[in-house]
């Protein structure tokens, strides 16, 4: 076990030759890469220093901790992610109109059907490849992005090796002060345009809050048969829902009509057929989502952000109690008049979302 665990280690202490590709170049072929397959083993390490609020544990708690990730990607509409922490394992296999999760602690099998509108963020989320491909294309940096689009600023970062490759490295920095986003770092495979690691690093912060990277990877394709989902059997439990049902996974969702306009931010894109619950406002890095939530869960969400120390606020139509973390930062608040509470999360200051809640305190739904 010795010899056998120390040699990632003695593989990433060679030395690493420059590579002569350029920031703008390996952006476009990381972007590419979603066609390429591979399959690796990862571990992602983050420190947002959030508390479990209702509902939203699980979310907390990849930002916060180890999370082991084991990965067989065939193509965009074809994978399996299996997420181990605290001792416990699922796994989420990505079928052609359809996903499976497979908790295997709990036993129990899901078959969701169709692709969800909007859902909470999960472990596949931080998988390397997903992850730096995520954030470059909210840089605005996606090719199929029209030109110009963002003023993120792009350059070189010296060649990391990561997993045994010689991996080449891009930095993005956010132009816009309210992002708390100082820098994104990623490192890719410079021949294939995959992406080994991945580094964020809050404004201000000389360490990233969180990290993602491989330990162990291959450009081979996975087998039929490790993409193909286990079959239900005597004893396991196993249930079927459709996609555009997203009541059970957002249980805190209140539905409700939401503004066009927040903090100067618009609203972005159109809501799914049916799902008016949460919108996004604002673009890039500066994005925010906001949640209405039932009163019980509002008002639980406040109550355990004020025993993290949250700062409490008053808004002329309502309060609020905000956290500011590191790199996240969330807003539980009451507005008085309207009767309605809600959650705001972005990663973005906290005087944006302050300006967000004044702004929520004093809207009133239109009656139908």
């Amino acid at each position: 076990m010795l010899v056998v665990g120390g040699v990632p280690a003695l593989a990433n202490a060679r030395p690493v030759r420059s590579t002569s590709i350029g920031p703008a170049q390996l952006r476009d072929r990381i972007m590419a890469s979603a066609v390429r397959p591979y399959q690796g083993y990862a571990v992602s390490t983050g420190s947002a220093g959030l508390p479990t609020l209702p509902q939203l544990g699980d979310v907390i708690r990849l930002l916060d901790g180890d999370t082991q990730l084991r990965v067989w990607y065939a193509g965009p509409g074809r994978w399996r992610t299996d997420v181990i922490e605290g001792g416990a394992e699922r796994d989420l296999y990505q079928l052609p109109g359809r996903q499976v999760s497979w908790d295997f602690s709990g036993n129990q099998l899901t078959e969701v059907l169709g692709t969800p509108p909007v859902r909470l963020p999960r472990g596949a989320d931080l998988v390397p490849p997903d992850l730096a491909r995520r954030l470059l294309a909210m840089a605005g940096h996606d090719p199929a992005a029209a030109s110009g689009s963002s003023a993120d600023r792009l350059s070189a970062l010296p060649p990391l090796r990561v997993a045994g490759i010689a991996a080449a490295g891009l930095r993005v920095t956010p132009r816009d002060p309210r992002s708390t986003i100082g820098q994104v770092d990623i490192w890719a495979d410079p021949r294939t345009g995959l992406p080994l690691q991945v580094a964020v690093t809050s404004r201000g912060a000389s360490t990233p809050v969180l990290r993602t990277r491989f330990l162990e990877v291959g450009f081979n394709a996975p087998t039929a048969a490790v993409l193909a989902p286990p079959v239900p059997r005597p004893g396991m439990g196993a249930t079927e829902t459709d996609a555009s049902d997203i009541t059970g996974g957002l249980a805190l969702v209140r539905p409700g009509p939401l503004p066009d306009r927040l903090a100067g931010q618009a609203r972005a894109g159109t809501t799914p057929v049916g799902i008016a619950a949460a919108a996004v406002y604002g673009t890039g890095f500066t994005q925010f989502v906001v949640v209405p939530t039932s009163r019980a869960v509002g008002l639980e969400a406040m109550r355990r952000a004020t025993q993290a120390a949250g700062t409490s606020l008053t808004f002329p139509n309502g309060d609020g109690v905000l956290l500011s973390a590191s790199l996240l930062s969330v807003l539980a608040m009451d507005s008085h008049p309207a009767r309605r509470n809600y959650l705001v999360a972005g990663l973005v200051d906290g005087e944006l979302l302050r300006q967000v809640g004044m702004e929520l305190s004093a809207f009133r739904p239109a009656r139908r």
